[in-house]
């Protein structure tokens, strides 16, 4: 009974601790995902100023957030293709909805840029030690001009000559009436006989 109950307890504790990560990483994904909100709601706040008396300014303020989240989130504040899935709506198939659209798409990219201009272009980054990094812009660096110090004059030993080949067992080229392909001489094909009609033979009556 009580090896049952150590069973059930230890299977427990798994499943328990295996879960702990994903719980965690939900948590995490919510809490950055409600930062960024809460950002991006300041940086219209703050720049909404800049945009009075335009028209669409709802449209515009939502793209402004959006844009904005994406810097946030370590886009590079592209616009996306398509808008999103609420502009797919029959009421914004006309003339006003296209420029309730392309105001969104505007305000889209003037979030990214104000996102940028706040600071927040490196919020996903994470910094490395002062130790790796400095190992990193050392194999970056360029080599130093005296590593090439001792190969700037070249070989000056003698040239090897032809007897020195010979001793060594290289075989020496071959003399050039060796070398060229000799000529094949084709014959010329018979021209084949043309074949006289029964008529045109001089034999023939008429």
């Amino acid at each position: 009974m009580i090896r049952k109950s150590m069973k059930a307890w230890l299977a427990l504790l798994f499943f328990a601790a295996a879960g702990c990560s994903a719980i965690q990483d939900h948590c995490i994904s919510f809490e950055t995902s409600t930062r960024n909100c809460v950002l991006a709601e300041k940086g219209w706040m703050r720049w909404s100023s800049c945009y009075k008396g335009m028209d669409n300014k709802m449209h515009f303020a939502k793209g402004f957030k959006e844009g904005y989240q994406n810097i946030l989130e370590g886009g590079k504040g592209c616009q996306p293709t398509l808008p999103p899935r609420w502009y797919w709506k029959p009421c914004y198939q006309s003339a006003a909805g296209g420029l309730k659209i392309a105001a969104w798409f505007d305000g889209f990219t003037h979030g990214a840029v104000a996102a940028q201009q706040d600071g927040f272009g490196n919020m996903q980054q994470l910094p490395i030690s002062p130790t790796a990094k400095a190992n990193w812009m050392t194999r970056q660096a360029p080599p130093a001009a005296a590593c090439f110090a001792g190969m700037s004059e070249g070989n000056k030993s003698d040239p090897v000559t032809t007897s020195e080949i010979r001793d060594a067992g290289i075989p020496e080229e071959p003399p050039k009436e060796l070398r060229l392909t000799p000529e094949v001489e084709m014959e010329s094909a018979a021209e084949p006989e043309i074949p006289v009609r029964p008529y045109d033979d001089s034999g023939s009556t008429r």
